[in-house]
């Protein structure tokens, strides 16, 4: 006979590139590598042409725009492409949307990343993505242009934007990327520096932890805490008003019960005698009805009872009792009365005795 052959174990599979890249520092490197770079790259392999063109055209915004005091010439025409001024502020509006969401993605991981431990939410994380590209369009339509200007801070003054942050990093955050839009409107090397050096910033904090509470006082603290937890659990009504508040609100009914089955077998280990119990009454019973009546017959002839769990048989139920006879009721009486009273509901009555 041949011997059957375990299947040996599968071989664990090499990382993933894409569980590396789930680190934010790898992330981080990576991606502004691969944006400078790729910049970078395209910039010197452009024909001259092409390159000349893009830089009259992008001039605004690379820090070659020159102040006008013409406030109908958005541009200084030194640095006019020659796309005409409507084709020019379109280029220039993609151009620096585009910008501005490549450079507010890698601070929207640092937020995400920074705020994993509290929670964060969504929509500020959308807003850090989105508002940057706005600042910056809105920051190129009011260039060189008082009117527009004083124009956009009165609709923004009376469409009044409300919201509610839930720690002051958020705000940082929104800030950041605000000055990020109009840095990308006015000067893009200042915003690619300003979303690197932000990202580190962050990032660094968060790292190190900085600005947490110190040893000492951490410490002493804790012991204030400590004592007071003590006070509250010497005075017992307040401590069973906290425990209920706190924990028992919150929990389902099968938890319940298995911390109430947790609870009597302490007390029964700590040598409480109050749970202990003469013996097990097994009770089989036909009809709903059965229960109520077995109850009624315990409740008479038994101490104490307390029901145990119901299992369904064929066609019938048994219901399971812990009982403690009275001195003046032998358990074999018991048993005897919840046969007799409880016809024709209850088929037997059975003691096991612990």
């Amino acid at each position: 006979m041949e011997a059957a052959h375990s299947p040996s174990p599968p071989m664990s599979a090499p990382p993933r590139l894409s569980s590396w890249f789930d680190r934010i520092l790898p992330r981080l490197v990576l991606y502004y590598a691969l944006l400078f770079g790729l910049s970078w790259s395209v910039w010197n392999v452009v024909p001259v042409g092409l390159r000349d063109f893009v830089v009259r055209n992008l001039g605004p915004v690379m820090g070659g725009a020159q102040v006008t005091r013409d406030p109908a010439a958005p541009f200084s025409p030194a640095v006019t492409g020659g796309l005409g001024a409507s084709h020019e502020m379109a280029f220039l509006a993609v151009f620096v949307g585009v910008s501005a969401i490549l450079l507010a993605l890698p601070m929207a991981w640092v937020y995400m990343h920074t705020r994993q431990k509290k929670g964060y939410q969504q929509s500020v994380v959308h807003t850090i993505v989105l508002l940057p590209a706005v600042v910056a369009a809105v920051s190129l339509l009011v260039r060189n242009n008082v009117g527009l200007a004083f124009s956009l801070a009165g609709i923004v003054a009376a469409v009044r934007f409300r919201t509610t942050l839930e720690d002051s990093k958020d705000a940082v955050f929104i800030f950041a990327v605000s000055a990020l839009g109009l840095a990308c409107g006015v000067h893009l090397e200042f915003a690619a520096a300003l979303s690197l050096l932000f990202s580190c910033i962050a990032l660094g904090l968060s790292y190190s932890d900085f600005g947490r509470t110190p040893p000492s006082l951490e410490g002493a603290r804790a012991d204030q805490h400590l004592q007071r937890a003590v006070q509250i659990a010497n005075r017992t009504s307040q401590f069973v008003a906290r425990l209920d508040r706190e924990i028992l609100e919150g929990m389902a009914p099968a938890q319940l019960d298995a911390l109430a089955q947790r609870v009597k077998r302490r007390r029964v280990e700590l040598g409480d005698a109050s749970e202990r119990w003469d013996a097990t009454l097994l009770v089989v019973v036909t009809d709903d009805a059965g229960r109520p009546a077995v109850e009624q017959v315990l409740t008479e002839y038994a101490k104490k009872y307390e029901f145990t769990r119901a299992e369904f048989l064929d066609g019938a139920t048994r219901l399971t009792y812990s009982v403690r006879a009275r001195k003046a009721v032998p358990l074999e009486e018991l048993a005897a009365a919840v046969e007799r009273d409880c016809l024709p509901y209850v088929t037997s009555a059975e003691l096991v005795e612990p």
